[in-house]
């Protein structure tokens, strides 16, 4: 075996090799990505301000109920003055969500349920008195 060296690699071998480690090492960030954003899913809620009260859409009572984690879509709406959306824990350190819709003019705002416990939801607006007691509940289930 004359002109045959052993434990010979040609350069490009280990080029090879880093790029394939990289590629892989790439493709299994995606994949861990991917099951990250499945297991954080996005939940959309419709609720309406009327006559001081709230409704959800699919719902009995005005009650979201979501899990830990999870993106939440809220589009508000309102048909007779203004109300609000707000979301306060007791000393202010949990939620802290106040959003305004105007009659015909609806608004959309996400938040991440990243804290799991039950909290009112409420209008905070003044221009009625009975709009203090507008509420309904934001269950954020524990994964």
């Amino acid at each position: 075996m004359e002109g045959v060296v052993t434990g010979f690699r040609p350069a490009g071998f280990r080029v090879s090799r880093v790029v394939f480690l990289a590629v892989a090492t790439g493709l299994l960030a995606v994949v861990v990505a991917g099951a990250t954003l499945l297991a954080q899913s996005r939940r959309d809620f419709n609720v309406t301000a009327r006559k001081y009260a709230f409704t959800v859409e699919g719902a009995s009572t005005p009650v979201i109920r979501v899990m830990q984690n999870d993106l939440v879509h809220i589009t508000l709406s309102t048909e007779d003055i203004a109300h609000s959306f707000t979301v306060e824990d007791k000393d202010g350190s949990q939620y802290r969500i106040m959003r305004r819709a105007e009659p015909g003019r609806p608004v959309s705002f996400d938040f991440r349920a990243d804290t799991p416990g039950t909290f009112r939801f409420y209008c905070s607006l003044t221009i009625d008195e009975k709009c203090r007691d507008m509420q309904g509940t934001l269950i954020v289930e524990k994964k």
